[in-house]
């Protein structure tokens, strides 16, 4: 199977979703592919969505010329759900894309986006791969064992990107490789260095686009052999209890992030860089994730990204296009706004740097 449009005898523009939890490095990966289809003349186009009104990631893969949709303040399996195959539509039929990558939230649930991604209508125009979960081998097993969510972006995944590898010794990528088919035993497992895929790109996405069909047919008959039994049943017009065994499971579960929330704040004063990375690494635990866009009082002009996970900050310079966009959005469990509000405050020039000892 190509993924090069003049060699497919199949003209449906492919799709590839990326799910995996915060901080799992999904942004990278999909960095990756893009270089990788860049390379070979292919047109990639972007679908970014955000949980936050701040597409932090967005701005990070922005490139000139390559078609870009974000999807802000909403996460593609619940509330910017109604969004996603318009969005996917829309991007397919645009004619500078070869084929579509959507970058889903950190908290996305796969197993709530199933019912969209095997949509008929969606299928006309596209190819979906199966879905493709980021995780970070450092981590994974701990969080998998604390978060229902970030094990069912295991349990729901049809490829597996096993990433960071070079953060892990032997002995625990061994044990990671043998932990993985007791909770995803279908899935193919890819490990990765920085996001680059070991195996190399175009078998990973290979290999998701020929999972991806095979789930769509079995998804299309079982929905014919659905189609048969209720007109065999139609005389039983009123039995509710037909009715309930055709609802989507999506709508009779409560999403596996409802816990999860975000929090954002504007940056557009120049922060104190130590103090800065003191708050930072001394985030409570409850705090899974946090990023965004910020300016140092040594150096006011050069703007710098920031990607916190626990255990784990970087900050580097950035060419931002919006100086609205200088904000930080943290994500986690029952977050104080307050506290982190007195924390970033303790961080200008003005205010004594003995307040964020407290």
């Amino acid at each position: 199977m190509t993924l090069l449009p003049q060699e497919r005898a199949d003209q449906r523009v492919p799709v590839y979703v990326l799910v995996g939890f915060l901080g799992s490095g999904k942004t990278t990966v999909l960095g990756e592919m893009i270089g990788w289809c860049v390379e070979r003349g292919l047109k990639p186009g972007l679908i970014i969505n955000e949980f936050g009104e701040v597409s932090v990631d967005g701005e990070a893969l922005r490139e000139e010329g390559l078609a870009m949709t974000e999807l802000t303040d909403g996460c593609v399996c619940c509330t910017a759900g109604e969004d996603l195959v318009p969005a996917i539509m829309e991007m397919a039929r645009r004619p500078d894309v070869d084929l579509v990558f959507l970058e889903a939230t950190g908290l996305a649930d796969p197993a709530d986006m199933l019912d969209e991604l095997t949509d008929p209508a969606l299928w006309q125009k596209t190819l979906v791969g199966g879905i493709i979960s980021v995780m970070d081998s450092k981590r994974i097993i701990e969080l998998a064992g604390n978060l229902e969510l970030a094990r069912r972006q295991i349990e729901f995944a049809d490829v597996l990107v096993m990433n960071k590898c070079d953060l892990i010794d032997q002995a625990w990528r061994q044990a990671l490789l043998a932990w993985v088919p007791r909770v995803a035993p279908n899935a193919r497992v890819f490990a990765a260095v920085e996001g680059l895929p070991e195996e190399g790109v175009e078998a990973l996405l290979t290999h998701a686009l020929h999972l991806g069909t095979a789930r769509f047919e079995q998804a299309s008959a079982a929905a014919s052999h659905n189609v048969r039994e209720h007109q065999a049943h139609q005389k039983h017009e009123h039995d509710e209890q037909h009715e309930h065994d055709h609802t989507h499971d999506h709508h009779e579960h409560g999403h596996a992030h409802e816990s999860m929330h975000t929090v954002s704040f504007p940056l557009d004063q120049p922060l104190e860089r130590t103090r800065f990375e003191r708050v930072l690494r001394e985030l409570p635990e409850e705090v899974y994730r946090a990023k965004g866009f910020v300016t140092f009082l040594d150096d006011p002009k050069t703007i710098h990204v920031f990607q916190y996970i626990p255990g784990f900050l970087r900050i580097r310079p950035f060419k931002l296009q919006h100086l609205s966009l200088l904000r930080g959005v943290f994500i986690g469990q029952n977050l104080d706004k307050a506290w982190l509000a007195e924390r970033l405050q303790a961080c200008l020039m003005s205010t004594p740097a003995e307040q964020i000892r407290s």
